[in-house]
């Protein structure tokens, strides 16, 4: 809350957070300013979309904006959710961490946006190497 009282521009924080409780606490005391700041929740480490759905509704309770969500993760999952909750943006990070990291086979980085593939599912169905990694898990 310090830093945000004495730093005037915008703080981006959040992506170590697990859940919609830590959220609150966050959004509670830790200073952040709905009108400047972005919060990067993972929704592969805060236990997926239901989870970042219960994160949401608290944050409209605390009058932020989904537009003020930009997920960390660098994962095909996080672009989904950005594109399907109408969130702010999404951190991706093609060409590492793969096979998690990057796009959808295909999918290629355009004036500094991507599209998405038009298939069911969270994304990873799109990405060959690493369907094929969850096929023989399964």
């Amino acid at each position: 809350a310090r830093l945000a009282e004495n730093y005037g521009r915008p703080i981006a924080t959040g992506e170590n957070l697990f859940s919609h409780q830590d959220a609150r606490n966050l959004l509670r005391y830790g200073g952040m300013r709905p009108d400047r700041d972005w919060l990067q929740f993972d929704c592969a480490l805060s236990y997926g979309l239901v989870e970042y759905m219960r994160t949401l509704a608290v944050m409209k309770e605390l009058g932020w904006s989904p537009c003020r969500v930009v997920p960390h993760g660098g994962h095909q999952m996080s672009l989904n959710i950005a594109a399907g909750l109408g969130l702010g943006g999404n951190e991706s990070y093609p060409g590492v961490f793969q096979p998690f990291g990057g796009f959808a086979d295909g999918i290629e980085v355009q004036g500094g946006r991507v599209g998405l593939p038009q298939i069911p599912g969270v994304g990873f169905e799109a990405k060959s190497a690493l369907y094929k990694v969850m096929q023989e898990l399964a």
